[in-house]
């Protein structure tokens, strides 16, 4: 598992690397970019998502996925109290204060999570990672749209216009019922969704064009966001995790993966359009990807070490 962890980090370095010489030679314009970015939302990501539906159902799979769900629900509520509190110490404004909660909590668990789980753990383990995402599609349509919009009014309906979000709920309903997809759309699904680590990767080496270097590195909250994302709140749930009987290796390796992903770029749009703060959500996001190269690779050989698969 450790080599294979470490040629996965190898190929996202080389493909972030491409992503970011592709970008700045325009190679890679703005336009082509946003194009990309857009079908990779909607169409390559929930291909990856609807490929999951075709394991075979079994009642001990079914119970990993509600553990899924409890260890997700209980992650969200529990870091959203504690950044909450931890916030309004920091010397920030007020939409400051809500953005670092926010971003501190959702990570990117499907853009870079969803393809990481694949790659370590193989489809049931990107089946486990669709479950905690759509436990993120809760909280953060919800509780964290309201925080970022000042608005105490949740959105719900916001969950049904992301066409992650459908994907995954037509997965779990696909998964629990007798049907399954014929082999010339479950193979097309898979063509389609095998796209999703080059151009996630891709993607992210596109986006540090745009951030200066400097900002990056001397921003100190956005260091606290990324200490959080990538290396309290995953040893926090790697220890909590360890001292529970019960819980099958590969539930917690998912669940450990979802907390040690940098901070969700969903959070730089809604940042940008409630006017919250939308320079700190980029620099914030940014470091994160950056730093992830190191820390992912760190955290996920020991999470192994302790829930071998």
């Amino acid at each position: 598992m450790l080599t294979i962890l470490l040629n996965i980090m190898g190929k996202i370095a080389l493909l972030v690397a491409l992503g970011y010489f592709l970008r700045k030679r325009e190679i890679i314009t703005q336009q082509f970019q946003e194009g990309l970015t857009s079908f990779m939302m909607k169409v390559a990501l929930p291909a990856n998502v609807l490929t999951t539906a075709n394991n075979t159902f079994s009642w001990e799979l079914s119970q990993n996925l509600l553990i899924v769900v409890a260890v997700a629900a209980c992650y969200y509520v529990a870091t959203l109290l504690l950044t909450r509190a931890v916030g309004r110490l920091l010397p920030l404004s007020a939409n400051g204060k809500v953005l670092f909660s926010v971003m501190a909590v959702f990570a990117n668990t499907a853009f870079i999570g969803f393809p990481l789980a694949e790659e370590l753990m193989g489809s049931e383990g990107l089946l486990y990672a669709v479950v905690f995402n759509m436990v993120w599609i809760l909280f953060f349509f919800t509780i964290g749209s309201s925080m970022m919009s000042g608005q105490k009014k949740f959105q719900l309906k916001s969950i049904l216009q992301v066409p992650v979000s459908l994907a995954s709920i037509a997965a779990i309903l696909i998964y629990v019922s007798p049907f399954r997809f014929p082999y010339f759309l479950q193979d097309t699904l898979s063509t389609l969704g095998n796209m999703v680590v080059p151009l996630s990767m891709l993607l992210i080496g596109c986006s540090l064009v745009q951030v200066r270097l400097t900002h990056i590195l001397l921003d100190p909250y956005s260091y606290f966001i990324s200490a959080l994302r990538l290396v309290i709140f995953p040893f926090l749930m790697l220890g909590i995790l360890w001292l529970i009987p019960g819980i099958p290796n590969l539930v917690a390796l998912v669940c450990c993966l979802a907390c040690c992903l940098p901070s969700a770029s969903l959070c730089v749009v809604f940042a940008q359009q409630y006017h919250c703060e939308p320079a700190y959500a980029s620099r914030a996001v940014v470091q994160g990807m950056v730093l992830m190269i190191v820390t992912i690779p760190l955290f996920m050989t020991c999470a192994i070490q302790v829930f071998p698969v």
